[in-house]
């Protein structure tokens, strides 16, 4: 995942040098990017591992005045080498640790839903249309709001409850009438989720996630342009936090982004 806090700005981030709000944006970004966090944790151990080696090296020069110039080169590249080892010790934690990065088991089952709803496509090649802009949380036990994109030619095509060991919810397909398949993921796991709308990359395709209140939403469609997902996915984010159908403007959006986006089946 991208990020578009730059190197500076991290630095300033790991020094606490930044403001409240500033570091509570960068610390919800870390919680949903992996590439980011192991950006910070390299920076914060570089700069423990620096300043580690400062004070060696300012403890050693007290102590090592006196020695001959040649005496004190060997310990330099004992203390050299010992920093080597550190430093590689405190790389091989950070990967270690970085698995507790990966995708979360929400993103992990919305594939796996996702996967599953497009063989049952293929099998049976029969789409089945529903017109609810609404899931009742009583029935489901979840409490979502299902956008309604039949404008921008996305029609619903079913309405599937999902219940795995670690999350419950629902699956909601959307078809176009050129072979794009759209889920749209709905569990009450919200783990490594924010409000705002995040991507992930998963073997080169794009998947988009985002949690609202205490519910996350993943959407995702392989065959999809990515233009035109990335446009679907800004727009049912919002829908699905303010509860609204579709608006003037966002009609006109998708439609763009569809009339300039290759076809599903191409």
């Amino acid at each position: 995942m991208n990020s578009r806090f730059d190197s500076e700005t991290l630095g300033a981030y790991v020094d606490g040098e930044l403001s409240s709000y500033e570091s509570a944006e960068i610390a919800n970004r870390i919680a949903i990017d992996p590439d980011l966090a192991q950006q910070v944790a390299t920076l914060s151990s570089l700069k423990a591992a620096l300043g580690s080696a400062s004070c060696g090296l300012e403890g050693s020069l007290q102590i090592d005045l006196e020695l001959p110039v040649k005496e004190r080169h060997r310990l330099s590249w004992v203390a050299a080498i010992a920093g080597v080892f550190v430093l590689g010790a405190l790389i091989a934690t950070l990967i270690m640790n970085s698995a507790s990065l990966l995708p979360n088991q929400g993103l992990r089952l919305a594939e796996e839903v996702h996967k599953d709803w497009l063989e049952q496509k293929m099998q049976s090649g029969a789409p089945e249309l529903q017109q609810s802009t609404f899931v009742n949380p009583d029935y489901l036990q979840i409490d979502a709001y299902v956008p309604d994109l039949s404008e921008v030619n996305l029609a619903f095509s079913g309405v599937r409850n999902i219940s795995s060991a670690s999350s419950k919810g629902i699956h909601v397909g959307y078809l176009g009438p050129k072979g794009c398949m759209v889920s749209l993921v709905v569990l009450d796991n919200t783990a490594g989720l924010s409000p705002e709308l995040a991507y992930f990359e998963r073997d080169g395709r794009l998947l988009y996630g985002w949690q609202v209140k205490q519910t996350g939403f993943y959407l995702l469609a392989y065959k999809m342009d990515p233009a035109r997902l990335s446009e679907v996915a800004r727009v049912v984010n919002r829908l699905t936090r303010e509860r609204l159908p579709l608006d003037p403007e966002s009609i006109i959006a998708l439609k763009q982004a569809r009339s300039s986006s290759k076809p599903c089946l191409a």
